[in-house]
């Protein structure tokens, strides 16, 4: 996808997502809550959250105690979650962020990488490990597929089918440890370790 198109879409539909932020932030508490283990994050761990949203994800994380940083290439969905209290700025990681290396104990994005062409992808899973202390959260589609979810996508215009088929492919070019774990339907945590 362009990502000056997907930019502009999700400045647009930003005040739509507010609307979802609950039941969003009600579901990421429930996956952290029988899975965050898996992470084996330190207590008040420094967390990047990529493509953060109007914050769900960011909130879920803080909520137990971490320190989270979202950043989201929308700057409307960004100040969405600074509204909140979110610490949500402006960042485009395909392009790289103004954080030093290794600046995190876990970078995490959650449906982001199916947006982007395998070679943005790349560049998303360069800029997480460089900044990432070690593990790298990925939450995304699995290889299942529905068709609410498949029309959708496909109006959207990203690499969905190509993530699909081949994500987790790509994820091991990057990452020497990637497990899956399925959290649901349609979704799943890539844990990669460095």
């Amino acid at each position: 996808m362009n990502l000056t198109l997907h930019r502009y879409i999700f400045e647009i539909i930003a005040p739509v997502y507010t609307w979802f932020f609950k039941g969003q932030h009600k579901r990421y508490t429930e996956i952290l809550s029988e899975n965050e283990a898996l992470l084996k994050i330190p207590p008040g761990g420094r967390i990047l959250d990529i493509g953060c949203g109007t914050g769900a994800l960011t909130q879920a994380f803080a909520d137990r105690g971490f320190s989270v940083t979202g950043v989201d290439i929308a700057r409307n969905m960004a100040a969405s979650g600074k509204r909140k209290g979110l610490d949500c700025m402006y960042g485009n990681a395909v392009e790289g962020l103004p954080f030093p290396d290794k600046s995190f104990d876990l970078v995490v994005f959650a449906y982001v990488a199916h947006g982007l062409d395998r070679e943005k992808r790349a560049q998303l899973f360069r800029e997480a490990s460089r900044l990432s202390g070690g593990t790298v959260l990925i939450h995304d589609y699995g290889r299942e597929r529905s068709l609410g979810t498949t029309f959708i996508e496909f109006l959207e215009g990203g690499d969905y089918f190509n993530f699909i088929k081949k994500g987790e492919d790509e994820m091991r070019n990057f990452f020497p440890d990637v497990t899956v774990v399925s959290v649901g339907d349609n979704a799943c945590w890539y844990i990669c370790r460095l």
